[in-house]
């Protein structure tokens, strides 16, 4: 997934902020990963400019599925 994700970020780079954490090892990421209910990994969680989780996704995600999220937000 990391290829993928290292794609978009570059493709949106002036649209969207990216923030990949480990949910398993970092701290921020453990806390984050609770406050959130996340169980599974991977999981992607959108939100939008006003801070609010839009869409969370669980499970791998094509590259067409990621962007159709992505511009969802806008």
């Amino acid at each position: 997934m990391k290829p993928v994700v290292d794609g978009l970020n570059t493709e949106y780079t002036d649209k969207v902020e990216f923030r990949l954490l480990n949910v398993e090892e970092d701290q921020t990421g453990v806390e984050l990963a609770n406050k959130l209910g996340v169980q599974y990994v991977p999981t992607f969680v959108f939100v939008n400019s006003n801070g609010v989780i839009a869409k969370q996704v669980v499970g791998e995600q094509t590259e067409a599925q990621l962007k159709a999220s992505l511009d969802a937000l806008q």
